[in-house]
């Protein structure tokens, strides 16, 4: 713990430079701020005025706001990840005792602890889990919180500077879209959002028994640890 608050410590002394970097790391409170207020405020002007009731889909705006958390994190390190491999410092550590190894498990692990923590809190604070006990809480937080390492590992393995990376980051976005077509389609058509495994993920924060809790995250860790394996794969060729 002690070393990832050093590490911590030593991530934000770099994002100085980038504005633009410590604004996307406020995205969190700044999802929190419309869940707490202006979401809550639109579903009683929608009833008062229109007599429609959205409180149905309080919950999903929650689940796919969740979704953008870990989605941030990994970008910022993903950035950061890149000005270590265009400063040679990636380099240079893999010589000392920590070695590359060593590098890149605190890389992968810092923004893995930051988004727990960000899921966990988001969720708790605004009374989300519903049915959820506290091992499938913990359990589907912590899958959560993997696919920061998507886009980081996504940016580290084919970005060649920050203007690719960027570019990398918007397109990464289409894996939002897979909860969406879940929330908005109906009947069998919303499976076409099955290709991304956040629409997975959503559905297991959505699960209203068990049974279907623990089959959709199955499938998550499933889908994302092949994903991750062969992100790495190319993360790890390009570092060599």
């Amino acid at each position: 713990m002690l070393m990832i608050l050093r590490r911590l410590t030593y991530d934000f002394k770099l994002l100085k430079g980038d504005p633009m970097l410590y604004m996307i790391m406020a995205v969190p409170f700044i999802l929190w701020a419309l869940m707490q207020f202006l979401i809550p405020w639109i579903i009683e002007l929608s009833l008062e005025n229109w007599d429609l009731d959205l409180t149905a889909y309080y919950k999903q705006a929650g689940t796919f706001f969740l979704m953008l958390i870990p989605m941030m994190i990994g970008m910022v390190y993903g950035f950061i990840l890149l000005d270590e491999r265009d400063g040679g410092i990636i380099t240079a550590i893999s010589v000392t005792p920590t070695g590359k190894l060593g590098y890149l498990s605190m890389r992968l692990g810092v923004p893995i602890f930051l988004s727990l923590v960000a899921i966990l809190l988001f969720q708790l604070v605004l009374d989300l889990r519903d049915n959820l006990d506290f091992l499938q809480l913990i359990v589907i937080s912590l899958i959560v919180s993997s696919q920061s390492l998507l886009l980081l590992l996504l940016l580290g393995a084919f970005a060649d500077n920050k203007v690719m990376g960027m570019a990398i980051s918007k397109g990464f976005g289409i894996l939002l879209i897979g909860p969406l077509l879940d929330y908005i389609l109906p009947g069998a058509i919303k499976w076409t959002g099955a290709y991304s495994p956040l629409f997975w993920a959503s559905r297991a924060l959505m699960a209203e028994s068990n049974g279907n809790f623990w089959l959709y995250t199955a499938i998550t860790i499933g889908f994302q640890s092949l994903l991750l394996w062969f992100l790495f794969s190319k993360f790890r060729a390009r570092s060599d």
